[in-house]
């Protein structure tokens, strides 16, 4: 233990790396430093952990999440953020190319969840790289509860947490609405981190988990994508919204450019709730203004006046 101590306050992680490929002993030790009351020792072990982890050893790995999970729990609740994203990068290397169990997943949920309280943008990224990497188990209802309940907190910060582990569930369970949903609510964020989160969501839902019934949720995008490229400062995140809103409308397009009927219907229902703009683009997208003129024709007398402005039409006395 005092050898091993020695080697990692001299940063000679390297010789910890050569000794531990042939002792699992040393890697225990190694373990039980995570807990010394020295703050530069607890950082420098878990700099040594990182470094052992990245040679892929099985063994290791098994040694580390059998007697070390639980040390690396309590370290990602300590004060000290510098202690925290270095735990953060000892269980990324540690979880990579292994699948974690329900089990150790609702102890690291309920070990982070403090984390996305803080103001701390810098640990926010590092915890939903994390749980972006993580190979999902097979999620019972407990598990799905407790993403329902991460999804439904009023931080936005744990909805983006929530929502980062019911799209690496790998299925949306009928919630694709309530998904878009909480997308909408990061993209309309002032936060840059979480509007750039909810476009990342967003090009995920698109590429991987669109169905015919988020198609009319999916509307209402246009608008939201089309502010953050007129509002947003970094001219990037400008330049990616417009990419999305692209895809955006390539999806509409190709769900309700052979369904004029459905389309017409979705329509009349944003109309009645006064979303004019969302209607004219849904029109724009799939062929020009011919379905919109339609609806006018229905009822002149009692449409939007909104709607005559943005045909052209003169208003109705």
């Amino acid at each position: 233990m005092d050898q091993i101590r020695e080697l990692v306050m001299s940063w000679r992680a390297m010789d910890i790396i050569d000794i531990a490929n042939g002792d699992e002993y040393v890697v225990t030790s190694l373990l039980n430093l995570l807990e010394d009351e020295d703050t530069a020792t607890r950082l420098r072990a878990l700099t040594a952990l990182a470094e052992l982890l990245k040679e892929q050893n099985g063994r290791i790995k098994s040694t580390v999440v059998r007697n070390g999970f639980n040390r690396l729990m309590v370290l990602l609740r300590d004060e000290d953020s510098r202690i925290v994203s270095r735990t953060i990068e000892v269980l990324l290397r540690l979880f990579d190319g292994i699948q974690i169990d329900e089990f150790r997943l609702l102890a690291l949920i309920d070990a982070v969840v403090p984390i996305m309280e803080r103001d701390d943008t810098f640990l926010h990224l590092l915890v939903l790289d994390l749980f972006g990497e993580l190979q999902m188990p097979p999620l019972s209802w407990k598990s799905r509860e407790r993403i329902n309940e991460l999804l439904s907190s009023d931080n936005l910060y744990i909805q983006a947490l929530g929502m980062r582990l019911f799209l690496n569930s790998g299925s949306l369970d009928g919630k694709g609405r309530e998904v878009l949903e909480c997308i909408s609510h990061l993209m309309r964020s002032d936060n840059v981190l979480l509007v750039e989160t909810g476009l990342d969501f967003l090009e995920e839902v698109l590429a991987f988990h669109m169905s015919p019934d988020m198609m009319k949720s999916l509307v209402g995008f246009l608008p939201i994508l089309k502010d953050i490229e007129n509002r947003a400062e970094n001219v990037l995140i400008r330049s990616r919204a417009s990419n999305v809103r692209t895809e955006v409308e390539k999806a509409l397009f190709s769900h309700y450019g052979s369904k004029k009927d459905e389309a017409l219907e979705v329509m009349r229902e944003l109309l009645l709730k006064g979303r004019v703009e969302d209607a004219l683009n849904l029109a724009l997208i799939i062929g020009g203004t011919a379905l919109l003129i339609k609806l006018w024709e229905e009822d002149p007398e009692g449409a939007d006046p909104r709607l005559a402005d943005l045909l052209g039409f003169p208003k109705t006395q």
